[in-house]
């Protein structure tokens, strides 16, 4: 998956669960970055292919720096957005620049939803990262989901690297929630159902040929 897919899934996770009608783009936002976050370690390019090879889909990808790495970048969130400090983000975009700043009571049970939110959305960047491997030219990148206690890898390779079917039904999805924004939740249900669908088409489809 790209980041932009892996990005979207986070953002339907929010807008399935309905949380925008309480929090607001900032919780969507949120959760599409964490949802994206475990490939940080794709960083790691910039220290050379060796580097690349031995960091990228380890470090960020295992469910241990995956889980807290999200909490702490949700908790981050959900304490700026308590602050008011999207709103004054927002208002930057805004033409007369005046949007009304809200400091909002710091809630115990609003924290964990933006946490839990956060874990699950990245847990979801290792899941897609399990079946979206391998190429004809490229062989699978299991994932070493215990690391850094286990070497123990996995991968389940059933869309190649590349493909773009998950890509075309999220922009898509953007139309349909530019067209009707009042139904993200509904959207987000069915764009995601698709994603599944797909994969779970290219599935059948690896099956049948093995």
């Amino acid at each position: 998956m790209t980041a932009y897919d892996h990005a979207m899934v986070g953002a339907n996770l929010a807008w399935m669960a309905g949380l925008q009608r309480k929090y607001g783009w900032p919780i969507v936002a949120i959760s599409a970055l964490t949802s994206a976050l475990p490939d940080w370690d794709g960083l790691s390019i910039l220290f050379g292919a060796e580097a690349y090879a031995r960091a990228h889909r380890v470090w960020g990808h295992n469910l241990i720096v995956a889980s807290a790495l999200a909490a702490a970048v949700a908790a981050l969130g959900y304490i700026l957005y308590a602050r008011g400090r999207f709103d004054k983000l927002a208002a930057r975009f805004q033409r007369s620049g005046v949007v009304a700043v809200i400091s909002r009571e710091f809630r115990t049970t609003d924290l964990a939803v933006w946490v839990l939110l956060g874990i699950v959305s990245s847990l979801s960047h290792l899941a897609f990262d399990l079946v979206y491997s391998g190429h004809a030219q490229l062989t699978p990148w299991p994932l070493p989901l215990l690391w850094p206690f286990s070497e123990r890898a996995w991968v389940y390779p059933i869309v190649p690297y590349g493909d773009l079917g998950a890509t075309g039904l999220f922009i898509a999805e953007m139309f349909a929630l530019y067209k009707w924004p009042l139904r993200a939740t509904a959207i987000a249900w069915i764009s995601l159902s698709l994603v599944l669908i797909y994969v779970a088409a290219r599935w059948q489809l690896v099956s049948g040929t093995a």
